[in-house]
């Protein structure tokens, strides 16, 4: 008698395997909607996102990464131009640039590079290194 109380309370494999079967693709199913929905979330959510370039009377009219962690902003503060190192811990202005009506310069210089590299090669003399 009592070993029919065992058996009766263990389940059997062949019984339970089917309804085992379906409630884990049910959960498979519901954690595939669950991670659609938040990375369908996250899409709308960068979509929508909105980027101003300014705030208050700053403006920022581009930006040059120049390192891993260190970038160069150009922005423009009631008229003026500044040219700002941003670093860790640190940002530091650069360089003033007139009165902002000349749009964002090219960078091009004067004349170009190879002529003032010549001119300073033939100021150094041959035996310059």
């Amino acid at each position: 008698m009592h070993r029919l109380a065992i058996l009766l309370l263990c389940p059997v494999p062949a019984l339970a395997a089917p309804s085992a079967l379906a409630a884990s693709g049910q959960m498979v199913v519901s954690l595939a909607l669950v991670v659609a929905l938040i990375g369908g979330l996250f899409v709308l959510l960068r979509r929508f996102q909105v980027r101003t370039g300014s705030a208050g009377g700053i403006r920022a009219l581009a930006a040059l990464s120049v390192g891993t962690r260190e970038r160069v902003v150009l922005l423009e503060v009631a008229g003026r131009q500044l040219l700002v190192g941003v670093a860790p811990g640190r940002v530091q202005a650069l360089l003033v640039i007139g009165d902002g009506a000349g749009g964002v310069p090219t960078g091009t210089p004067a004349e170009p590079f190879a002529a003032r590299l010549d001119a300073a090669l033939d100021a150094a003399g041959p035996g310059a290194p």
